[in-house]
């Protein structure tokens, strides 16, 4: 069992329910683009496949899917938390990195990195 984090385009709101009904998101970047920043943010990130990142150490379990449109444009990512007490830390400096914010299935509103408990 994972906890999801959708990592995407999402508009300047405070709560997921102020996101606009008609508000598309973009994609968020170019595949080596999108992995090179993930890689400049957590450097012990490990690509298996090609839309796959695992990123795993001591307290830290989190895999991460691209999920591709239009040949090498990434539309969004999930990151999938497995475990770790320090996984959301790192998703939430992972978001600061590459200015993006993301929705908590858990919580079902945004993630915001500071109240981490909640999710997890």
């Amino acid at each position: 069992m994972s906890w999801d984090i959708y990592i995407q385009d999402l508009p300047a709101v405070a709560t997921i329910a102020d996101v606009p009904d008609d508000f598309r998101p973009q994609a968020i970047g170019e595949r080596e683009a999108i992995i090179a920043k993930v890689r400049e943010a957590v450097p012990f990130a490990d690509l298996m496949d090609s839309d796959w990142l695992f990123i795993k150490a001591n307290d830290i379990d989190i895999s991460i899917q691209l999920h591709m449109e239009e040949g090498e444009k990434v539309r969004f990512m999930v990151a999938h938390v497995h475990g770790g007490e320090q996984s959301a830390a790192c998703i939430g400096a992972l978001l600061r990195h590459l200015g993006l914010r993301a929705h908590d299935t858990r919580t079902g509103d945004l993630f915001d990195g500071f109240s981490l408990d909640e999710g997890l």
